[in-house]
């Protein structure tokens, strides 16, 4: 039985519950009160936040830069992108003008000029990424021209088991839009069939690297009627199919003399042509009674020639053919340890009708300095020579600049290269043996050539006086004082003269 003293005690008990709740009820209702209060607050502030950004909008639109017309304003940010520099990106990408604020976000976003260039490098960890992102990069163009180059990161051989067929797929999506396109994808079938359905549509390409590592098939650019450059990487030019007749730029390497020969009758447009890693073999089936009928090169201005090894077939590169444009000449070859001594002099006869030949560059190596004497007889007008025997291979037998051709050089009678300003030797020479000879040479050829002949009936030619001489040998030099207070006066006296003995390999 509880007693009422029992009660009074359970009432005191649960009386500081009842207070704790009513305390905590309080609470709570303050709380939401001010959680309301709060949440108005950032209402609010949000809303005032939204009209900072907006003043802050219009702020911007008020810089100089948003008050130009937008062609102006196209202008500067296309200039200020980065852009394909020997197949490397350098510059800025788009992302990163969008990134300074909402404006010029917006107006990168839309302008479609300003995603005409690209530089993909493939990565086997990021492809589906990368394939996405070209997706959305290339629907930003509009129908603009592209440029693009499409490298990978791994070695193309990594990619054999990893067609980039989705990629080209995308690229092809929009060939009629490509205006210079360098590929340095491995060559499998599925590439190569990917790259081919671009063939009918190729309206506005001018450009085209191609690096090829096998040879699945034709590489058919035959439907390019504005390609005018063309780099073509291990190409078979049997399978190459382009309109020759239009290239003003070439670059190949490893092709043989008859593939070359061929190529020069069928580009008689050629301006700039480079040829690397030159194989002597002559493919008796690619023959025709065409070849050996002078191609008449009129418009060729700068050719290089580097041959892998040198045979008798070299003399055939050329020919007789016709260059009365012909500027600047490269020759890089084993003409001492490979070829015969007469190789070099009877390619050079194609030189000799070139009369605005003016640089002219030997490089690798060179037999003696009497199988350049008879090269160097067949191209007069030079104003600029460098030779370049730095090659290993070019042996300490071959020093050149030897008395011999330093007697042709200051010969009034019968005088080497009188057109000659500028020089430049890098390789083993004998100069020590003679150098009081060289003293001469620069003195005459700098001194006594700054003015003509003072005898009208003179018979010695008009020889043009020498502007740079540079010398750099692995040789030792003893130069005695007196030559060497000669040598200092001309350098006083303007010549750049520049006389080195260190390491040139």
């Amino acid at each position: 039985m509880v007693t009422h003293t029992d009660s009074e005690s359970m009432l005191v008990e649960r009386r500081p519950h009842f207070e704790n709740d009513t305390r905590r009820n309080a609470l709570l209702l303050q709380v939401a009160a001010l959680e309301s209060e709060i949440a108005q607050k950032r209402t609010l502030l949000l809303k005032r936040e939204t009209e900072r950004l907006l003043l802050y909008s219009e702020i911007n639109t008020l810089s100089p830069i948003d008050q130009l017309p937008a062609e102006i304003k196209t202008e500067i940010f296309y200039n200020a992108l980065g852009s394909l520099v020997d197949s490397q990106w350098q510059g800025m990408y788009p992302f990163f003008l969008g990134k300074i604020c909402r404006n010029w976000r917006d107006f990168v976003w839309s302008t479609p000029i300003l995603w005409t260039t690209l530089h993909l490098c493939l990565s086997k960890k990021k492809y589906e990424v990368q394939t996405d992102l070209l997706h959305e990069w290339l629907s930003r163009t509009s129908k603009h021209p592209i440029s693009f180059c499409l490298d990978t990161e791994e070695s193309l051989y990594e990619w054999d088991a990893h067609p980039l067929t989705e990629v080209l797929t995308t690229f092809v999506s929009v060939s009629s839009q490509w205006k210079s396109v360098e590929f340095f994808v491995p060559d499998i079938k599925a590439c190569f069939d990917a790259i081919c359905t671009a063939e009918k549509s190729l309206p506005l390409l001018t450009t085209a690297v191609i690096r090829l590592t096998s040879t699945y098939g034709q590489l058919n650019l035959s439907t390019a009627p504005q390609l005018s450059v063309l780099h073509l990487c291990n190409p078979c030019l049997s399978k190459v199919l382009v309109p020759w007749h239009q290239l003003r730029e070439f670059f190949a390497n490893g092709c043989t003399v008859d593939e070359i020969r061929i190529f020069f009758r069928n580009a008689p447009q050629i301006v700039h042509c480079t040829f690397t890693d030159i194989e002597p073999a002559i493919l008796d089936h690619l023959l025709d009674l065409d070849l050996f009928r002078p191609p008449v090169l009129e418009h060729l201005e700068y050719l290089k020639l580097w041959f892998g090894t040198v045979d008798d077939s070299a003399s055939l590169i050329l020919g007789s053919a016709k260059l009365p444009s012909l500027r600047e000449v490269t020759f890089n070859g084993p003409f001492a340890s490979s070829a015969p001594v007469t190789i070099l002099p009877q390619i050079m006869q194609s030189f000799r009708s070139s009369q605005l030949l003016e640089d002219f560059t030997f490089s690798y190596e060179i037999p003696s300095d009497v199988v350049l004497i008879r090269a160097l007889e067949l191209i007069p007008s030079i104003k600029t020579l460098h030779l370049s025997f730095t090659h290993r291979n070019q042996h300490i037998d071959h020093k050149l600049l030897l008395e011999a051709l330093l007697q042709r050089l200051k010969c009034p009678y019968d005088i080497l290269l009188p057109n000659l300003r500028k020089f430049t030797y890098r390789g083993p020479t004998s100069l020590n043996e003679h150098m009081h000879l060289f003293r001469d040479v620069l003195v005459y050829r700098f001194r006594q050539c700054a003015s003509p002949p003072k005898e009208v009936y003179s018979k010695e030619q008009t020889v043009s006086q020498i502007q740079s001489v540079i010398v750099r040998t692995p040789s030792q030099f003893v130069i005695s004082p007196d030559i060497q207070e000669e040598l200092d006066n001309l350098r006083r006296d303007g010549l750049q003269l520049s006389v080195t003995s260190h390491s040139v390999y």
